[in-house]
């Protein structure tokens, strides 16, 4: 028999809210001082601390400030649960990636990711992020 954790059903609903509404803060007020983020991205090395995390979520928020989360499945078990989900986002600025620079189209585009995401009590404690990369290129028009 399967045990859901309704608290952190909760939480995961919150941050998924929060992350929607483009709050930087509440999405910050939600993970654990000493929090790691990772986007696996072309090379991309993790971030830790909460003050470094904030400066990146900013970056992300900026360079995609309409972005929407919808999720497509979630799994959820002892301290972390697995988001996939379908990404809509408009670039709004160029984004270099490993070399080549990838520009804003003024269109939405359209693509997947999962965040694997563990938890300290209530609180985000690292979030890895994947993302298909190359469908998001593709409609950006650099593949």
């Amino acid at each position: 028999m399967t045990v859901i954790d309704n608290d952190l059903l909760q939480v995961v609903d919150d941050y998924g809210q929060a992350w929607n509404s483009h709050i930087l803060d509440e999405i910050m007020a939600m993970h654990t001082r000493d929090t790691v983020f990772r986007l696996h991205l072309l090379g991309s090395s993790e971030v830790a601390g909460h003050a470094k995390v904030r400066e990146v979520f900013a970056g992300l928020l900026t360079l995609w400030p309409d972005i929407h989360f919808a999720t497509e499945r979630l799994s959820v078990g002892d301290g972390f649960f697995v988001h996939q989900c379908s990404i809509t986002a408009t670039l709004a600025a160029p984004l270099p990636l490993d070399g080549l620079t990838l520009h804003p189209t003024e269109k939405p585009i359209r693509f997947s990711g999962v965040d694997v995401i563990s938890m300290t009590g209530r609180l985000v404690h690292r979030k890895e992020t994947y993302l298909d990369i190359a469908a998001a290129m593709q409609q950006l028009g650099a593949l």
